[in-house]
């Protein structure tokens, strides 16, 4: 028999870290002899942000109107609003498992759903310029190993993703880092050279990169005359690696272009720096499940994919959904204020482990077990690399893809209408 020092010593378990898209698997969290978290060691801010949410006091399992309610009472008047929805919108995604976001997908084609994760609105249109033209990429290990020249376009990692230049081994090596920012910003005072550059600016930036990549240096403002020397530097670099957070579609197309032009004397990668912890997964599993990485709609009987028209913002701010399922995300307070204004007037179903203004606003409000605090499963890192989400402590709430399937199920149950 162990002896009681020993029996009621703290446990230490490997965890995994969701709080932004680099997705840590180095963690360890010390749980205490009554199950309950008691530190953690290498997280960031970041992360230990993460873990108190889902650790944190947290609303009832289920509630109905702002009230506590049973778990199949909940369960039924989701149901129900979802079944008698005629334009249902699914959204968000990027803070659950790939078995949540799999199990969205799939109720969203039984109720002929318009699916929208919300990572194009918070990191970009990177996805969607991958998917009309490709793209040269790769992992964080192939950029920390390869990389001669490391570019940080539009994007502060410093504050963002606070371990990534400790898992890239920036700065140093012998290896240039470049930040391209409108602003000083704290990754920029990491960096060998910092190019300030105008917000609006990105387009023309990479144009003119493109033009002395290509050989055919274009006329230029004299702001741009910085971007004369990084050309040079491009094109003379055995390995140069883009990290990124451009938001414009068509910025997002320049940049890719830019990495294919450097591709012919170099060679050159970009990779989108997302926020949320499983942003990439969302994409990746709606892109598996119909050949589209958002903006979806089922409504036809098949996947149809239209950006423009079927961003969960333009569907909200159009008035065309009549009901929205919102699931690891909370769009109160990130979509822009006429889209909101809509998603308040309309009933809502939150599905998270966290409790947020979305999830108080909603008809219903699913608070349930986190993945990889309290149940397994798959993240995708921001760079497209599977990582497991380990349970390091219990709980009897359910799982997100628990309570999806439970919706679905109850929609398609035979002989009973849940109207």
């Amino acid at each position: 028999m162990p002896s009681p020092e020993r029996a009621g010593a703290p446990r230490h378990r490997s965890a995994t870290c969701a709080g932004c898209g680099l997705v840590c698997d180095d963690i360890t969290a010390v749980v205490g002899a009554g199950g309950g978290l008691e530190r953690l060691i290498r997280t960031c801010p970041l992360g230990d942000a993460w873990f108190a949410e889902r650790v944190g006091p947290v609303p009832p399992p289920a509630r109905v109107d702002g009230r506590e309610a049973g778990l199949d009472q909940a369960l039924d008047e989701a149901a129900a609003i979802l079944a008698r929805a005629r334009a249902p919108l699914v959204y968000g995604l990027g803070q659950t498992s790939c078995e949540a976001q799999r199990a969205a997908v799939a109720l969203a084609e039984a109720i002929g759903a318009v699916i929208d994760p919300a990572g194009p609105l918070l990191d970009g249109a990177a996805g969607l310029a991958y998917q009309a033209r490709g793209a040269s990429t790769a992992t964080l290990g192939e950029v920390r190993d390869r990389a001669e020249i490391v570019v940080v376009w539009r994007a502060d990692p410093v504050a963002t993703h606070p371990r990534l230049f400790e898992r890239l081994r920036l700065p140093g090596a012998g290896r240039a880092l470049v930040v391209v920012d409108e602003r000083r910003t704290a990754t920029a005072g990491e960096a060998d050279t910092f190019i300030e550059l105008p917000a609006d600016g990105d387009l023309e930036a990479l144009s003119t990169l493109r033009a002395h990549v290509r050989g055919s240096p274009i006329a230029r403002a004299a702001e741009l005359e910085p971007l004369d020397d990084l050309a040079a530097r491009l094109r003379d670099g055995r390995y140069v690696a883009i990290l990124h957070h451009v938001r414009g579609h068509v910025e997002a197309l320049a940049l890719d272009a830019l990495v294919r032009d450097l591709f012919r004397v170099t060679h050159a990668v970009a990779v989108t720096l997302r926020h949320e912890g499983n942003a990439a997964g969302a994409e990746d599993v709606l892109a598996w499940q119909t050949g589209y990485p958002a903006a979806v709609s089922f409504a036809g009987g098949y996947p149809r994919a239209n950006p423009g028209e079927l961003s969960g913002t333009t569907v909200l701010e159009r008035g065309d959904a009549d009901a929205a399922l919102v699931v690891g995300s909370d769009p109160l307070e990130h979509l822009p204020p006429q889209a909101a204004e809509r998603l308040r007037t309309i009933p809502v179903v939150s599905v998270d482990a966290r409790n947020t203004a979305t999830a108080d606003a909603a008809r219903v409000a699913f608070t349930t077990a986190a993945a990889g605090v309290h149940r397994p499963g798959v993240a995708h890192r921001l760079d497209g690399v599977p990582v497991p989400l380990r349970a390091v402590l219990q709980s009897t709430r359910p799982s997100d893809e628990e309570v999806l399937a439970a919706i679905a199920e109850r929609i398609a149950r035979p002989g009973k209408d849940p109207a």
